[in-house]
């Protein structure tokens, strides 16, 4: 199954932070149809109304999240205990639940029972929402699937429902890396996966099984990126259900594709990139989602595009109906001789570049959609790989001229190559880069195929060493604009490893020992056997620039919550300088508590606020509202002081 560590790695990363502001938490046992029992913490204000719950079911350990609760940090959890309660589930078989473990049991089953519970118990008030990335949100949707009635809205991120065979290969070769690191979580074992390497009825079965947009009945929030693992299968999975959901919820699932990482989603820094205006996107749509949905907020939330993306290059976020509809063109680049990558092919029938394909000595993975927590050294997404790749002789560099103009690529791209080699079987590798004007090559994302498998995944058919054979490379759906003055680059290889498996080039089994030979393998540019790249471009439907600092007011959910004593809770606002506003605290009768700030509008402004009032004193701890105000607007949140 598609289960992955995002969230694993992000509470790891943010436990060894210094322990501060920790909500209070109670363990209990839940009970489950068959007779189990699954462990849970539960975060409720002691006192407090019942509210909407919003449920977390983790393989990665319930007790992570006590030490990372309430914590000052960039992080997408939309933590509110003033507005929600929260219950923190371990998986049936980890951690807490370990010894509920039952072989081949639905785990959908298990959240339908845990929502059920949720909902009769006192601090609830009938409704609960699902929350949670990669192995988080697999669950979401087999829970959904299943129909709890008490189930309101779900929040699945960086990943979609179905299994499938391209979630463990790509072009017919293993997607080594990744299926490992699945291997060490526990989730699946490399000898299952490289027992089934050709896409057959055993694969149709899975993929059949786990395919249901139709059994969704409840509003989603989707939420991936560019660098993710599957980025492709998000998009797909979203066009789905906007089409084969129940009626009642079609046009109200959304989705944002940002410039993000499969670990990284709402930070500014990916690779060795900075997107400053992708921060904290995905918590904000989280927050005024639930709002929308738990509280019945009149927040404007169904007014919202059906999909944000954010187009990288121009560094903008842009809106849409449809991802599929925008690819309306294609910008095709001919290889050719002299590393050169053009629109028009080469002349000539016969013109071939050589290299050579050494499985002892493989062309290494550098940055991508990499996937190694276990490993430090390993840095994934938007990296220079000048040094690591291109400068190796394996491999063929094509690059275009200085653009003249820029070139906005929305939808996937393809290398088309013809190419020729010597064994009957090798790997051809993909990196697609956008190279800056200083000279740096920045991979954006890579692809491979198995030569024998050039013909599809359901056969193999092995090259003949006297031909010429036309291989596609698929690439993975991309919004990336190559900037005027930069230059588009393909790098070609025979391996990309360890993200992709090593072809032992012999044309025997495959993932059994055997000799490793060389390949020496030719790609050909002519107008007889035209290798190019093909990209999908086209006008952006429904295109929105959406501003970094908007022009009117926006004050954003402040944290951490609650505010505990010795801490200090953060806040963010954006306001036009052309205006005054004035940023109070004040308590649920109106009374003045506090005055934070008074003066011109600022964009991106930070405050913070200690929990005192205007004499310098503690407040009590109770709910407290904090407004931005402008002579003509304004916007509220609500604070949780505890002590």
């Amino acid at each position: 199954m598609k289960y992955t560590i995002a969230t694993f790695c992000l509470l790891i990363f943010f436990s060894l932070f210094p322990l501060q502001a920790q909500l209070r938490h109670a363990e209990t046992d839940i009970p489950v149809r068959d007779g189990n029992v699954l462990s849970a913490d539960i975060y409720v204000n002691e006192g407090s109304r019942p509210k909407p719950v919003i449920l977390v079911q983790t393989p990665y350990n319930k007790t992570t999240y006590r030490l990372t609760f309430g914590l000052y940090r960039e992080t997408v959890f939309p933590l509110d205990s003033s507005k929600y309660q929260y219950v923190i589930v371990d998986w049936r078989g980890f951690y807490a639940s370990k010894d509920a473990a039952v072989a081949g049991y639905d785990r959908g089953l298990d959240g339908y029972d845990i929502v059920e519970w949720i909902a009769a118990q006192p601090w609830c008030n009938g409704k609960v929402a699902t929350y949670g990335g990669s192995a988080l949100g697999m669950i979401q949707f087999q829970t959904a699937r299943l129909h709890p009635p008490h189930l309101v809205c779900a929040a699945p991120m960086i990943i979609d429902y179905r299994t499938e065979y391209s979630d463990y290969y790509y072009g017919g070769d293993l997607r080594r890396e990744h299926v490992e690191t699945l291997e060490k979580l526990g989730f699946i074992t490399v000898g299952l996966v490289t027992s089934q390497p050709v896409e057959n009825a055993y694969w149709r079965l899975v993929t059949s099984r786990s395919d249901y947009p139709a059994d969704i009945e409840v509003p989603l929030l989707m939420v991936s990126g560019w660098f993710d693992h599957y980025p492709n299968d998000v998009l797909r999975a979203f066009h789905d259900l906007r089409a084969q959901s129940g009626e009642n919820v079609r046009q109200q699932h959304r989705l944002i594709m940002g410039p993000w990482l499969h670990s990284s989603v709402d930070l500014a820094d990916q690779g060795e990139l900075t997107f400053p205006n992708a921060v904290r996107i995905a918590r904000e749509a989280a927050f005024a989602f639930f709002d929308y949905y738990l509280n019945g907020a009149k927040n404007g939330w169904p007014l919202t595009p059906v999909m944000r993306y954010y187009q990288m290059g121009e560094n903008e976020w842009r809106s849409c109906d449809d991802w599929f509809a925008l690819g309306t063109d294609e910008h095709t680049l001919f290889f050719g001789s002299g590393g050169s990558l053009s629109r028009e092919p080469a002349s000539g029938g016969g013109t071939a570049d050589a290299f050579s394909a050494d499985p002892r000595d493989p062309s290494p993975s550098h940055g991508g959609a990499r996937f190694n927590p276990f490993d430090p050294s390993v840095i994934p997404g938007p990296l220079d790989i000048r040094d690591v790749v291109e400068s190796r002789s394996d491999v063929l560099v094509y690059t275009t001229e200085t653009l003249t103009e820029d070139l906005v690529v929305s939808g996937a791209g393809t290398v088309q190559l013809f190419a020729r080699s010597d064994r009957p079987d090798t790997d051809f590798s993909v990196r697609l880069c956008d190279v800056y004007p200083d000279g740096r090559s920045i991979i954006l994302t890579d692809g491979i195929t198995r030569a024998r498998f050039r013909e599809g995944t359901d056969r193999e058919v092995f090259m003949n060493p006297d031909s010429v054979h036309r291989i596609d490379i698929a690439l993975q759906e991309l919004a990336h604009t190559f900037l005027k003055g930069h230059r588009v680059r393909v790098v070609i290889g025979g391996a990309d490893y360890p993200r992709f498996d090593i072809n032992l080039n012999n044309g025997s089994a495959l993932y059994a020992a055997g000799d490793t030979l060389t390949a020496a393998n030719q790609i050909y540019h002519s107008d007889v056997f035209p290798s190019a790249l093909i990209l999908e471009t086209g006008q952006t439907v429904n295109a929105s620039r959406l501003p970094v600092s908007p022009a009117s007011l926006r004050l954003l959910e402040p944290w951490p919550q609650p505010l505990t004593q010795g801490n200090s809770l953060h806040i963010s606002f954006d306001a036009s300088p052309a205006q005054n506003v004035r940023i109070d605290i004040r308590d649920l009768l109106g009374r003045h508590v506090q005055t934070l700030y008074e003066g011109s509008g600022k964009e991106k402004a930070q405050l913070s606020w200690d929990g005192t009032n205007a004499a310098g004193h503690l407040v009590s701890p109770g709910v407290y509202v904090l407004t931005l105000a402008s002579a003509s607007e304004i916007q509220t949140r609500l604070l949780s002081v505890v002590r």
